[in-house]
């Protein structure tokens, strides 16, 4: 933070910024600007040379505190000030309070739980105010917001109503990478209309910097991680009947970020160059190669894990291309969905980097952290194919084999917690990097529930069960998120996990399927957004449900009989009961 300013301007108000210098995920500076105000006019002003504060006096107290308010704004001194006097015209401090409590149980309340624990309660409650954090607003009440996307900074416009509010927010977002099986389905199902926003937002994204992000920064692209992982997001959207965005520009943006130019050509943190995401010699070769032979331009340039992220993404936006009617895409982008198998390795069983000219990498160990694989190993992101399990299981020898061989990495795992250490600091560490399964950081949050589509729902609902007891029920702070959490990921992944829901290809496809799990609770009720669902609510019951009643013995919804391994998204938002009973066996 450099390059701080303040005065005063006037008896009770105080006007500042400050300059956040660029980083290296985010490459433009960006100002802060600042407006405080007191409740009482300021007496005394002293100022320290050497240090970088300044004291403000008010005299006596006479026995009532000093009440203060802080308005921000990315764009201009007046919009701080704006800010703050439509958010906060008032000095009662008992009315914020009251204020921000209700909003916060609006929202954690639009999912209502009983049974299992206090402890358990009020963890489900703090992984979903985590499903809602990390994404911040950065657009005035006016609509005015940063744009770093041009050569030179620019104060943008968002729409407005008729009464002159912004018709959606301006957001800086953590990077999309595993949102897929986390935010995406959780917010598409609780909080349709912060997804929404969420689309529009990236939408404005594409219209002034031509493309769409995949987590921006002060107002700005970071080209954080890798692919195209905003792409999942929006086709689950659209799949959902959430479509109050611009769907022709998105697709649009969509479809860029899939081609050179586009999202898929940035490695992590890639500003300045596009030959790090290597998507030239994923169309041409059908994969990309490790090590990079273009050179070094940015993070993750990890070809295996690349091409398995490329190729799931590829099969969702083959999804919208079917759904819009573009049968072309549809063609291209299915094709090249099949491009996992391209690093699938036969002889050893496991997803494998080959180099430029298709050698296999030798020596190769599957359990070697980042060798090829994007922040996991090859045993982990071999499971990485949430788009054609089938396919992948035919690979391996057929499902029996493939649960046999996953199970058994769930065995392994099982001996270190199912996460590689409590802190994503220490997941490269030799007693951890070996890990073949770990639920500390994105590449693996799908894995338990692979057994759905192995024939085998009595071993994700036995181990997704076990994963919650390990990594997802404390409630200190070093066992609280054991990896990387990143902003909400974590905490939507173990809401999902608790309620008994999953979507594996993020929902993506015509009217997806939620996948049952295992639920912790007797009973969670989710109220449906009335804007977006014709339900009111829809209610999960579990009956019999214990610590040790892992395995759903019988299931049925709405008193019909469920066959299939969950729930299609059109019954289940038309509301209804999902009972479940709970046995000890499978």
């Amino acid at each position: 933070m450099v390059d701080g300013q303040l005065k005063q301007t006037g008896k009770r108000k105080i006007e500042g910024q400050i300059t956040n210098s660029p980083t290296s995920r985010r490459p433009k500076p960006i100002k802060v600007h600042f407006q405080v105000v007191f409740d009482r006019d300021i007496e005394s002003w002293t100022a320290h040379d050497s240090l970088p504060h300044i004291i403000v006096g008010f005299g006596e107290s006479q026995g009532n505190p000093v009440q203060m308010k802080v308005g921000l704004s990315y764009t201009h001194p007046d919009n701080a000030m704006e800010n703050l006097l439509t958010e906060i015209p008032h000095w009662n401090f008992d009315r914020v309070v009251a204020d921000t409590r209700e909003v916060w149980n609006e929202l954690l309340g639009r999912i209502q739980i009983e049974g299992n624990t206090e402890t358990q309660q009020k963890r489900f409650y703090t992984d979903l105010w985590k499903a809602l954090q990390g994404r911040r607003t950065i657009s005035d009440v006016n609509g005015a917001y940063p744009d770093h996307t041009g050569d030179t900074f620019r104060i943008g416009q968002l729409p407005v109503d008729d009464e002159g509010k912004p018709l959606f927010r301006h957001f800086n977002s953590d990077s999309f990478w595993g949102a897929q099986w986390t935010i995406a389905v959780l917010w598409a199902l609780v909080y349709p209309d912060i997804a929404e926003e969420f689309a529009n937002s990236f939408v404005q994204y594409y219209k002034d910097g031509g493309l769409i992000p995949r987590g921006p920064s002060g107002g700005n692209y970071t080209y954080v991680m890798t692919g195209a992982s905003s792409t999942p997001f929006f086709v689950g959207l659209y799949q959902k009947g959430i479509r109050g965005f611009d769907i022709s520009t998105a697709y649009e943006g969509l479809k860029k970020n899939h081609l050179p130019g586009g999202m898929m050509s940035k490695s992590g943190y890639e500003h300045q160059t596009a030959r790090g995401g290597n998507v030239e010699d994923y169309m041409s070769k059908g994969y990309v190669p490790y090590p990079n032979p273009r050179g070094r331009f940015g993070g993750h340039e990890q070809g295996a894990g690349q091409t398995l992220e490329y190729s799931y993404q590829d099969w969702t936006l083959a999804q919208l291309s079917r759904a819009l009617g573009e049968r072309a895409d549809e063609a291209l982008f299915l094709s090249r969905s099949q491009n996992y198998k391209n690093v699938y390795d036969a002889q050893s069983g496991w997803m494998r980097p080959k180099d430029e000219k298709g050698n296999w990498m030798e020596p190769f160990d599957p359990y070697d952290y980042g060798k090829g694989f994007v922040e996991a190993n090859g045993a982990q992101f071999t499971w990485f194919v949430p788009h054609d399990i089938s396919g992948l299981a035919q690979l391996m020898g057929g499902k029996e084999k493939a649960a046999a061989k996953l199970n058994w990495q769930f065995e392994e795992a099982e001996k270190l917690g199912f996460t590689s250490g409590t802190s994503h600091a220490v997941e490269t560490h030799p007693e951890y990097r070996r890990i073949p399964v770990n639920y500390g950081n994105q590449p693996s949050m799908q894995m338990a529930y692979v057994f759905n589509y192995l024939d085998r729902p009595d071993l994700t609902q036995y181990w997704s069960r076990k994963v919650l007891d390990k990594a997802f029920s404390a409630l200190t702070p070093h066992l609280g998120y054991n990896g990387d959490e990143d902003q909400g990921l974590m905490g939507s992944l173990a809401v999902l996990m608790k309620l008994g829901l999953f979507q594996m290809n993020a929902g993506t496809e015509e009217n997806p399927i939620y996948e049952l799990g295992s639920p912790i609770f007797d009973k969670a009720v989710i109220h449906l957004h009335p804007d977006y669902y014709s339900g009111d609510t829809f209610t999960i019951q579990a009956e019999n449900n214990r610590p040790d009643h892992f395995y759903i013995q019988s299931k049925t919804f709405n008193g019909n009989e469920i066959n299939d391994i969950g729930i299609r998204h059109d019954a289940l938002v038309s509301g209804g009961i999902l009972k479940l009973e709970m046995g000890s066996k499978p």
